[in-house]
């Protein structure tokens, strides 16, 4: 991101594996999403990407992680350790997180990138993890029907909790006073406090992924044309946004010089920027940006642009 208008960058990616990022600048009052990164990363479809604020990386069903320097836009290399599909990435700190269908979920450390610790436990693959606020504890859920609560400070198992459903995601809220845990349409919400179910959400559609905009209110987006925001405290809609798509594959809130933005990305190719008023009970939500990949996108990731 070399231009000094960017407020931050949004990278895809593809069925087709390629990676592609977009630049949103403001120019005149208005928002321009402006090419800004593109690479074919992967000999097969890229599952999950993440980024820090100078890293990037994207894992594939080639088994492969590719690893990106977004300050210098340099290729890294690659991470070869899992023996499967990569399912979910995530950075944390000084260390990036990975899973697989190879059961397994691998420690990074992002200063030489050696591989810390494999975490073993789940019985078939991963399919996501989702990393405590503290970054002392995670948790995983699996096609073997469970979630697992790790200790990444000893870096191993803590706790195994057979929830009988293969749950695609879990994600804790910012925070950490609750978390989330998604199978097919159903989204559950479990309170830390007394460790059980809160909630229990029908998106009426299969999910495809959740992001929260603040410790209260989260996004769900899947196969329908509107994102839908909750309450985690009440269970309550509190907001729908109408994004007139067949399916959203990605949707991702970031919040810049206090401004808040959702970015949704669709599976006919269109990425698009919207922003909302959070300032009074009413949120105010409109788009201000869109651009079309020419691409399927299959996942997203929000680079914010850093002082240092």
């Amino acid at each position: 991101m070399t231009s000094e208008n960017v407020l931050f960058e949004i990278v895809i990616g593809t069925y087709e594996k390629f990676l592609l990022g977009y630049g949103v600048e403001i120019q005149s009052d208005a928002f321009i999403m402006k090419p800004s990164f593109s690479v074919e990363a992967h000999h097969q479809t890229v599952k999950c990407i993440a980024s820090s604020a100078k890293y990037l990386a994207s894992g594939s069903t080639d088994e492969t992680i590719q690893l990106f320097n977004m300050n210098t836009r340099k290729e890294m290399g690659a991470l070869l350790h899992h023996n499967g599909s990569v399912t979910s990435l995530t950075f944390h700190g000084s260390y990036l997180i990975s899973c697989s269908e190879d059961n397994t979920i691998c420690l990074w450390s992002t200063n030489n990138w050696e591989c810390l610790k494999t975490l073993q436990g789940h019985k078939s693959g991963v399919n996501c993890i989702s990393v405590h606020p503290s970054g002392k504890m995670a948790l995983s859920v699996s096609k073997d029907k469970t979630l697992r609560t790790w200790n990444l400070i000893k870096g191993r198992s803590a706790y195994v909790t057979n929830i009988k459903k293969d749950a695609e995601l879990v994600q804790w809220s910012p925070d950490g006073s609750f978390f989330l845990i998604s199978h097919r349409n159903i989204v559950e919400i479990f309170s830390v406090e007394n460790a059980a179910v809160l909630h229990t959400i029908d998106f009426q559609h299969k999910i495809c992924d959740i992001t929260f905009l603040n410790d209260d209110v989260f996004a769900v987006a899947g196969e329908q044309d509107e994102v839908h925001l909750f309450s985690v405290k009440s269970g309550s809609l509190c907001n729908t946004i109408k994004a007139k798509t067949n399916r959203i594959k990605a949707v991702k809130a970031v919040k810049v010089n206090e401004e808040s933005f959702l970015v949704t990305a669709s599976s006919e190719g269109h990425i698009k920027v919207w922003h909302i008023d959070d300032s009074k009970p009413e949120w105010k939500i409109h788009k201000v940006g869109k651009v079309s990949t020419g691409c399927r996108p299959t996942c997203m990731t929000i680079i914010v642009k850093t002082s240092e």
